[in-house]
């Protein structure tokens, strides 16, 4: 996928969409290396949640902060509002953890 640079990778198997998402992380930390120019990875969605957004879900109640890859470059490029400040906001509005960005070697 590195030539193509997708802004996204769209699944019709929530499986196949966890796969992918974890295994950019893995990947970054083993081999130093990920698949788009910002060190992030390619964000991951099934049609599901693309669907909700679509629909003007937040992307935040479907969920999309607790993928691996994070999607907020994908959601500016498609225009999807958010809150960045409720991203990690549990349902009792507390202050959830947050994903280490993978550790990437630039050469």
């Amino acid at each position: 996928m590195e030539p193509y640079e997708p802004d996204f990778i769209l699944t019709n198997c929530p499986g196949c969409g966890m796969f992918l998402d974890k295994w950019q992380y893995t990947i970054a930390e083993l081999e130093h290396k990920t698949y788009d120019k910002e060190g992030y990875g390619i964000p991951v969605l099934t049609y599901e949640e693309l669907t909700g957004l679509l629909l003007g879900y937040d992307p935040w109640t479907l969920g999309l902060q607790l993928h691996q890859v994070q999607c907020e470059t994908l959601l500016n490029k498609i225009g999807i509002a958010y809150n960045p400040d409720e991203k990690y906001k549990g349902v009792s509005g507390k202050v959830l953890s947050m994903p280490d960005k993978p550790t990437v070697l630039k050469v």
